[in-house]
């Protein structure tokens, strides 16, 4: 699954999640830019803005946004969001409220979340 393939509502939680990861440590790196620069370029400037003003709109708080984050039940989607924003913290290095809120998103969507060992490594 690609970016652009998320339906509108899973659009809106990306953005939203995007936005609280990269605001998480008080600053965009430079590799977080790159990161967002992708998201808008998947969507589309045009979308991404209308799933940033929706996000804004719906979620005025972040407990908003975690009662609407289990909505959507497709897998695939819900693992390019977590991919995605795990991205986003690792290009700044993960700070603790970047690392809680993946944790808290990965218990709400009971993703299992395994890391590789880098090739020619035990």
């Amino acid at each position: 699954m690609n970016i652009d393939e998320l339906n509108a509502e899973e659009r809106i939680v990306l953005v939203a999640l995007l936005e609280r990861v990269i605001a998480a440590d008080a600053r965009v790196s430079e590799e977080e830019h790159v990161v967002i620069g992708r998201v808008v370029t998947a969507l589309g400037s045009e979308a991404y803005r209308a799933a940033a003003v929706e996000a804004d709109r719906r979620f005025h708080d972040d407990e908003e946004l975690w009662i609407f984050a289990p909505v959507f039940q497709r897998p695939a989607a819900r693992e390019l969001i977590y991919e995605t924003l795990l991205e986003a913290a690792l290009a700044g290095g993960v700070d603790g409220r970047e690392s809680d809120l993946l944790a808290r998103l990965a218990r709400v969507w009971h993703l299992q979340v395994r890391f590789a060992a880098p090739r020619g490594t035990r």
